[in-house]
């Protein structure tokens, strides 16, 4: 019996399957239904977290402050203290449900540049460039714009520019234009600096993700089993092959067995965990935790990325934010009875209604922030909506050069994972955070938006110098919630995954979710997510 497993009488239940996806998240979700696409190919998808189908508010695009604040589909992951942020611990909602972050996110939906995808195959991930990945972009969606090569017609997932922006939005996007930025044609096309309306992940105001349209629809099939509320243990293995994995379900343990390959698609945090946990990482760490090590990969839980912004918060006139319908009972019933009419509204439209990607830097090949329009403003979202009339718009680093690792707390598979961002931990990311809140600012005072604002609140008219932006940057900036890079792809040693997304070192398991991502995209994650999980299904199904 390989060492580790749980002797038969351990184990409340035993399952077998020919492939194994563990996390039904973004691209889990995708793998599962394109794989039991295959009638003779039997697939099984585990998850930690419930099924959700019927709940309003993961359907509701705006529910997603609702689930953050509630925590009801949450994992609750927190980071160490920041060093770069006055020793601040930030909080990293991920997704713990059936379609994963998904299903509880903003909705914006961005590829991020071409050239994101190009610095993939430079990196090292061979056959990751962006023409590589463009038809596997175009097969997941159907783009409700204007036709064009880049985008899908056919695909499950729908996709739209955000309909019926405020008139901060409006004011946003032409305070960008006379500031001498072009309008984007379509931000997921060839080419996607400028400014323009938000593109989101909706059809006919309702959440477009790939539980509900990929997953949900293949149900039925009696190839596939999907198996919610339980939590992976650890994999099991037989020599350097992997043949399951350990997990807790309702009624105990239960040992999931893999005739031909397991797919670990658990996230940029929960992958690397799960791997952790299961005797592959950096052999001096797994030591420290007394695990055995299977595989040193030192790789695994390294090169964490993500995004890190900085709010300009802008106390307004009132011009239809939604801080104003927030502030009575009648605007919410006006606000309800609107998405209940039409679909629209501000319900009908999650995270950000404009986006504009600027190069800030002097020389800069292309740009290197991104800010996002917000028609409210928020301290935080647990607290939610500022008492007066506000929008704010944030500025987000396109390519960080911080890097972060995931370690293990402890042995316990249910122990939450040490999570170290480093945020602003390189010169580079400090030094453009500065430049970012300057450059905003300039942007606000343009005209029309300009005639909007009453008050600058983040960062403040006190703070001017670059000491005192940089001082606020680190009391006050968070995350855009796009972790990865945590097994990243590539052909050096310390990426632990190849191109076709298999654990080096061993057989029959694959890495499919944002863990995979050697570089972070230059704006939201969501798409390349999504892309992973359909290549993943084409390698799969090509053995």
């Amino acid at each position: 019996m390989p060492e580790g497993l749980p002797q038969r009488d351990q184990v409340a239940a035993v399952h077998s399957t020919d492939i194994l996806v563990l996390g039904a998240g973004s691209a889990g979700c995708i793998i599962a239904t394109r794989l039991s696409e295959d009638s003779g190919m039997q697939v099984a998808l585990i998850e930690a977290g419930p099924a959700a189908w019927r709940d309003p508010w993961i359907r509701i695009p705006a529910g997603f402050a609702r689930l953050y604040a509630s925590g009801k589909y949450d994992w609750r992951f927190h980071t160490e203290a920041e060093p770069g942020l006055d020793g601040r611990s930030i909080h990293w909602p991920r997704g713990k449900v059936v379609g994963g972050s998904g299903a509880v996110n903003g909705l914006v939906f961005l590829r991020g540049s071409p050239r994101d995808y190009d610095r993939w195959a430079q990196s090292g991930a061979r056959g990751w460039g962006y023409d590589d990945c463009l038809p596997f972009f175009r097969k997941l969606e159907t783009w409700a714009g204007e036709p064009s090569e880049e985008r899908g017609t056919e695909g499950p997932i729908h996709t739209s520019e955000a309909r019926h922006t405020s008139p901060g939005a409006q004011a946003f996007i032409a305070a960008a234009l006379a500031m001498g930025h072009k309008r984007v044609k379509d931000f997921n096309g060839a080419w996607h600096e400028g400014v323009g309306p938000m593109p989101l992940n909706i059809r006919r105001g309702k959440r477009s993700h790939s539980a509900d349209t990929f997953l949900k629809p293949a149900l039925a099939r009696p190839n596939l089993r999907v198996m919610p509320d339980r939590t992976i243990q650890r994999l099991l293995f037989d020599g350097m092959r992997c043949t399951g994995a350990l997990v807790r379900g309702p009624a105990g343990l239960e040992r999931w067995e893999a005739r031909r390959e397991v797919v670990l698609s658990a996230g940029a945090i929960g992958t690397p965990h799960i791997l952790q946990l299961s005797g592959i990482g950096d052999g001096a760490h797994l030591q420290e935790m007394g695990i055995g090590t299977r595989l040193h990969a030192p790789g695994v839980g390294a090169n964490l990325q993500d995004h890190f912004l900085q709010r300009l918060r802008f106390r307004v006139k009132p011009c239809g934010t939604v801080n104003e319908m927030m502030r009575s009972p009648l605007g919410k019933l006006r606000m309800a009875a609107r998405y209940a009419f039409d679909r629209r509204g501000p319900m009908s439209i999650g995270a950000a209604e404009a986006n504009l990607f600027a190069r800030v830097l002097p020389g800069a090949e292309e740009p290197d922030m991104q800010y996002l329009f917000v028609n409210f403003t928020v301290t935080n979202y647990d607290q939610g909506t500022d008492p007066h009339p506000g929008f704010m718009f944030s500025g987000s680093l396109c390519r960080p050069e911080s890097r972060g690792t995931i370690t293990l707390r402890s042995p316990d598979p249910d122990a939450k994972p040490v999570i170290r961002a480093n945020y602003l931990e390189a010169a580079y990311d400090q030094h453009l955070m500065v430049e970012a809140v300057k450059y905003g600012r300039r942007l606000a005072a343009m005209s029309p938006l300009a005639a909007l604002i009453e008050e600058e609140l983040t960062p403040g008219p006190a703070q001017r110098s670059d000491d005192e932006i940089l001082a606020h940057i680190r009391r006050d900036g968070g995350t855009v919630y796009h972790p990865c890079g945590t097994a990243r792809m590539g052909e050096d040693a310390l990426a632990p995954v190849d191109s076709r997304l298999r654990l080096k070192g061993v057989q029959g398991l694959r890495i499919a979710d944002a863990s995979v991502m050697p570089l972070v995209p230059s704006s939201n994650i969501q798409p390349a997510a999504l892309m992973i999980g359909e290549r993943a299904a084409a390698f799969l199904r090509a053995g």
